[in-house]
């Protein structure tokens, strides 16, 4: 990743983030929220991974509508496969997105990491659902637990959306599952995010 990208990155970051470090953690007794549409469903400091079906509706949830907005509506989506449609939201769900668009699974596990490490940026979702299932099983799993290391250090929710499990060191996956055919086509986004079975297959850790 040329240095001018990565520096227009950290401009944009800078901009879109003023006031991560001195954001509240979520507290420790807060109990979290039973659904992925929040990022306060995930843990601070940690890389988890949503899996399944109906994988592709988790950025529809997170976006939702401006009366719906989360605790935490800002977020990065590192965008694997350059599959994202913002025509698909309104420009005002998109202003709370910065979108980081890559074509491989090498660019996107580095802007991943460069986000993960600014410490600036408290959500990071992570899209690998556009990359060839080769692509993404030839990466070296180290690449992974260095990740879950960064984001340990930075605080940040690292949030990795995959067809199938893809990250050995998450600590929550979900898995979000929807049968759907072609006469849900025209349904809203709402009603489709509705239809939504949510199963935790790895629990958080305690503490």
């Amino acid at each position: 990743m040329a240095a001018a990208v990565i520096d227009e990155l950290r401009r944009k970051l800078r901009e879109k983030f003023p006031e991560a470090h001195a954001a509240s953690p979520v507290a420790a007794e807060e109990a979290a929220p039973e659904q992925p549409f929040d990022p306060a469903f995930f843990p601070p400091g940690a890389i988890s991974e949503v899996v399944g079906s109906g994988v592709g509706m988790l950025v529809a949830g997170l976006l939702g509508e401006p009366a719906e907005c989360a605790a935490l509506p800002d977020f990065v989506l590192v965008d694997g496969g350059d599959g994202f449609d913002p025509a698909s939201y309104t420009a005002q769900a998109c202003s709370r997105l910065l979108w980081v668009r890559c074509l491989t699974a090498e660019e996107m596990l580095k802007a991943a990491d460069l986000l993960v490490r600014d410490g600036n940026v408290p959500f990071i979702l992570l899209d690998t659902c556009g990359i060839a299932r080769r692509d993404l099983q030839a990466l070296a799993g180290s690449l992974w637990w260095r990740l879950k290391l960064a984001a340990e250090a930075s605080g940040c929710r690292l949030v990795v959306m995959s067809s199938s499990p893809q990250v050995p060191c998450a600590g929550v996956r979900v898995a979000l599952t929807a049968r759907l055919g072609l006469e849900d086509f025209e349904v809203p986004r709402r009603e489709v995010i509705g239809r939504l079975r949510v199963m935790e297959e790895r629990k958080r850790r305690a503490g």
